[in-house]
């Protein structure tokens, strides 16, 4: 959880741009910068496809 956290915060200036992003609450958003959980399947693949720190942060790549 802690490298999603991570990579949310570098890749959204805000949960609510976070959220938008990803289709989900500004709940569900601030909930992965803060850490307190993280996503699975689509959203995933989404950061893949999308978020240019993905690799770096993830350790993939």
């Amino acid at each position: 959880m802690q490298r999603w956290s991570r990579l949310m915060l570098v890749s959204f200036a805000s949960p609510e741009a976070c959220a938008l992003w990803a289709n989900v609450t500004v709940q569900a958003a601030r909930n992965w910068m803060d850490g307190f959980n993280r996503p699975y399947g689509d959203v995933v693949d989404l950061a893949v496809q999308t978020l240019p720190d993905y690799a770096r942060i993830m350790g993939e790549g």
